[in-house]
């Protein structure tokens, strides 16, 4: 059944994690050979992460089809679709979404029912959409990664350093719910200046304001607050926009990633860290969990408590009005978990090496093309129930 065109209407041409899964799954469908039609922002950053920005661009082109059903496909918060208009325009509505805590938050509703269905990319949201109140049909989509270009043949973006030097690396967005205290002060806390180790952090901040000094001010800033001196464990600081080719780079540098999130959707970084060939120290609570285990990572024990808790002492961007909501969970890494996996990690390169192998074997299963072809079955799904 193909008879059908979608829209996808999502963040595609951003280069945020979110505007790159918007991305992927809308050329994972075109490939599956679904009529696709995008609806982007204007004027938005370009794309990145190994897409083809021609082909969004002709898709973004293509006029609507008369004949044909047409199937909204919004990869967009659901409170600012405008439902009765889209109803008038369309013959199918579904949302696509992720959320990072046990409970969505409250302005989503009532919208949210009032879609078809909802597609989630791990068992982690579904879990939290139903336990939420969400009504309609909840799908599994997940992510994908592309393994031919998250690869262990990739070159390393630091080949200078000392000979024998451990690297940890990690990437992420300088907010809260990533937990950036906690991965600076168990590094800090694991290691001196006398260990052959390093910290390869790339992030990168929200709005002008915070720029790449400003991170750096308040990493400074946290370390002389916990009281340590100039005698620490090197940290290698990378911030702002990073090219597709540089970001590959950085996963190579690493013989671990090392991220201590309090949630995930999925996780981007995590799938394309594996597929580097790098194992993961990740916390043990998330959507990540669908494709993280003992074999391919180091996990990190956990609490579940709400997330105003932490935010008390946050170093980088709350997002309170989100993630501090009633009813809202989330995962609280042990410091003690952290920084034993750490040190056993780099104790261990030979355990590293194989953890990194069973992952990269873990993400060829892992493409994106099987998340087109999800994605695809479950429009038909959806299609053939309502006839």
């Amino acid at each position: 059944m193909k008879n059908y065109q979608v829209i996808w209407n999502g963040p595609v041409y951003t280069p945020s994690g979110i505007g790159k899964a918007s991305r992927e799954y809308a050329l994972a469908l075109h490939r599956q050979g679904v009529d696709v039609k995008v609806i982007a922002d204007r004027g938005r950053a370009r794309p990145d992460g190994g897409t083809s920005t021609r082909t969004l661009r002709i898709l973004a082109k293509k006029p609507y089809t008369r004949k044909k059903p047409k199937v909204l496909i919004y990869h967009r918060l659901p409170h600012s679709l405008d439902i009765k208009k889209a109803r008038a325009q369309f013959d199918y509505l579904l949302l696509n979404a992720v959320w990072e805590t046990t409970k969505i938050p409250s302005d989503w509703f009532p919208n949210i029912n009032r879609f078809d269905a909802v597609c989630v990319p791990s068992a982690q949201n579904k879990t939290a959409m139903i336990n939420s109140g969400v009504k309609v049909p909840v799908y599994i989509v997940p992510h994908g990664v592309h393994a031919g270009t998250f690869t262990p043949s990739n070159k390393k973006l630091f080949p200078g350093l000392p000979k024998g030097t451990f690297v940890f690396v990690s990437v992420f967005t300088f907010q809260h719910r990533k937990n950036p205290e906690l991965l600076l002060r168990a590094y800090w806390e694991a290691f001196s200046s006398k260990d052959r180790v390093a910290l390869v952090i790339k992030t990168s901040g929200f709005g002008t304001r915070e720029t790449g000094a400003w991170i750096s001010s308040r990493i400074q800033a946290y370390k002389k607050k916990l009281g340590f001196g100039s005698k620490t464990a090197p940290i290698h600081l990378i911030t702002g926009y990073t090219s597709p080719g540089k970001l590959k780079e950085i996963y190579r540098t690493g013989h671990a990633f090392v991220l201590p999130t309090r949630g995930e959707g999925v996780g981007l970084p995590f799938l394309e860290a594996l597929s580097s060939g790098i194992p993961v120290i990740a916390t043990g609570w998330g959507g990540h969990m669908d494709f993280l285990n003992s074999r391919n990572a180091f996990l990190v024990r956990y609490k579940l408590q709400p997330p105003a808790v932490s935010m008390k002492r946050a170093i980088s961007r709350r997002f309170s009005h989100l993630f501090a909501q009633a009813g809202q969970l989330w995962a609280e890494p042990d410091l003690s978990s952290l920084k034993r996996q750490m040190r056993y990690a780099y104790e261990h390169p030979d355990i590293c090496r194989s953890k990194g192998q069973q992952g990269r074997m873990d993400m060829q299963k892992m493409s994106w093309n099987r998340a087109g072809m999800t994605m695809r079955q479950v429009v038909e799904h959806i299609i053939r129930g309502k006839k």
